[in-house]
């Protein structure tokens, strides 16, 4: 009885040990999250400082940056109003070579007109005797191909019966092999 009673008390003081050594590990990493905490809590003012300050410049690189663009802009709209001016001015003396080579051209077309209508009316004679000749040669091709088609047909028509012809003799000439066989 007193050996199970010793068992029973080694048993208790295991378990004490036990929960002994479990509340030293929690009270040490209570002890490391407060440590941490403390760090975190000494650094954040610095980190929002720090956070601050990179907003800062941020934004004085963005306005350096958009003042930079404006005054390139104004630099590109400058060039541009003086080449459109320039382009204004070519375009008025253009405009002067265009209306005198117009009329250049409406007195060139004048006489030029009168000269396509002399040759319009030789080229209509010429015309006529042309059509004259043409009608005559497509009467021979009417003719012709009348005759190449009745041909066509001729032939076609031959082909057939001379495929006939040979379809006969071939079944002809097997029927006779087959009774040369039978007779063997």
């Amino acid at each position: 009885g007193i050996n199970a009673e010793y068992g029973h008390l080694e048993d208790q003081t295991t378990i004490l040990q036990n929960e002994q050594k479990v509340q030293d590990h929690i009270t040490k990493q209570k002890n490391v999250i407060a440590a941490r905490q403390t760090k975190a809590n000494k650094w954040e003012p610095k980190l929002r400082q720090l956070a601050k300050e990179n907003e800062q410049k941020l934004n004085d690189m963005e306005r350096k940056l958009l003042f930079e663009d404006v005054a390139k802009a104004g630099g590109i709209e400058r060039t541009l109003y003086r080449n459109m001016r320039k382009l204004e001015s070519e375009t008025r003396k253009q405009e002067q070579v265009c209306n005198s080579k117009r009329a250049l051209m409406t007195v060139t077309s004048t006489t030029a007109r009168k000269k396509v209508q002399d040759q319009m009316r030789e080229s209509d004679a010429e015309q006529k005797e042309l059509a004259e000749q043409i009608s005559k040669e497509e009467a021979i091709l009417r003719k012709l191909t009348v005759q190449r088609d009745n041909a066509l047909a001729e032939y076609r028509h031959h082909q057939t019966g001379l495929k006939d012809i040979i379809q006969l003799f071939q079944t002809l000439s097997s029927t006779q092999e087959r009774k040369i066989k039978l007779s063997d």
